[in-house]
């Protein structure tokens, strides 16, 4: 079961990672940053952080399961 938690830190740091660069980014194009290659970045790390999320929700009832 440790080697959950550990996975399972892992997985929620990287979601706020990536919320906190999300966030970023999103000002940024707010402040008139609108080139295609920042909405392609922002839109790929955005993706990254649903699957992430996805990922997080599954650990965690696996470790409710044990």
């Amino acid at each position: 079961m440790a080697g959950k938690s550990k996975k399972l830190k892992r997985l929620e740091d990287h979601h706020d990672y990536l919320n906190r660069k999300t966030k970023e980014l999103d000002a940024e194009r707010g402040s008139g940053d609108r080139d295609a290659e920042s909405k392609q970045l922002l839109m790929r790390l955005k993706k990254t952080k649903l699957a992430l999320k996805d990922e997080i929700i599954r650990v965690k009832e696996l470790t409710k399961r044990k």
